[in-house]
């Protein structure tokens, strides 16, 4: 009896060895490792972009927040510079009504006298004519209002009739309109800044949720949305004025 092994054939069945089977398997698993070290990395430059993007945001935020803030106490100035010139304004107007009535008075007394032709009353009271009243009474004289139909009807309708409380309460009417105007001016520009702070929160929403997707083709359009998003609302906030 011969003592030489039988040689069988390696697979007479058709299934793979036990070699071909290790092979495959590790041939598969260098695919997925290979595979998920990719991922690993794109996930890892998504995370480090949207953290940037993030950050950048973040001071762009603060920054907007706290110009409107400075823009809104500028307009809480300019409101209260208003409201102090109308006050004054208003009591100017009244000083110079006050003035204007009893100078009305004063004159109307020194027209009876020279109507009764009481010099010596009507010389009295024109010596204590105010400046601006004497001025004005010259001037209105000098048109012969009782013989010129055309002249006006008192001085105080004359041009050389001015007080310096009326003239104070035009000024200070103005200063009051341009001190509106610069609060609503500050008014508007603390809005501006208050919808860059909702512009620069988008930017931190997608930027946040990139990432956080099994799709690296959402990933990618979150990271570029917040993105494009943070490079716009920057672009408005470097035309805007800063205190």
């Amino acid at each position: 009896m011969s003592n030489e092994k039988l040689s069988l054939p390696e697979d007479v069945t058709g299934v793979p060895s036990a070699d071909q089977a290790g092979s495959a398997l590790a041939s598969f698993g260098d695919r997925i490792l290979s595979t998920e070290s990719e991922v690993s990395r794109f996930d890892r430059w998504v995370e480090f972009i949207a953290a940037v993007v993030l950050s950048l945001a973040t001071v762009a935020t603060a920054w907007a927040g706290y110009q409107a803030t400075l823009w809104g106490g500028e307009q809480a100035r300019h409101m209260a510079a208003a409201t102090a010139a109308n006050v004054q304004s208003a009591q100017q107007a009244s000083s110079a009504q006050q003035r204007l009535s009893l100078q009305a008075t004063l004159f109307v007394q020194w027209a009876t006298a020279i109507s009764e032709e009481n010099q010596d009353l009507a010389d009295f009271l024109y010596q204590r004519f105010p400046a601006e009243l004497r001025v004005a009474t010259d001037a209105w004289l000098a048109t012969q209002p009782l013989k010129n139909p055309d002249a006006p009807a008192t001085p105080f309708e004359m041009a050389e009739y001015a007080l310096p409380e009326t003239a104070r309460a035009a000024e200070l009417r103005a200063e009051a309109e341009s001190e509106s105007s610069l609060a609503a001016q500050s008014n508007d520009i603390s809005d501006r800044y208050v919808l860059l702070t909702v512009i620069f929160a988008s930017v931190l929403f997608f930027g946040g949720i990139s990432g956080k997707f099994q799709s690296k083709a959402i990933d990618l359009a979150m990271l570029v949305i917040s993105g494009l998003v943070f490079v716009a609302g920057l672009g408005i906030l470097v035309t805007y004025p800063i205190q």
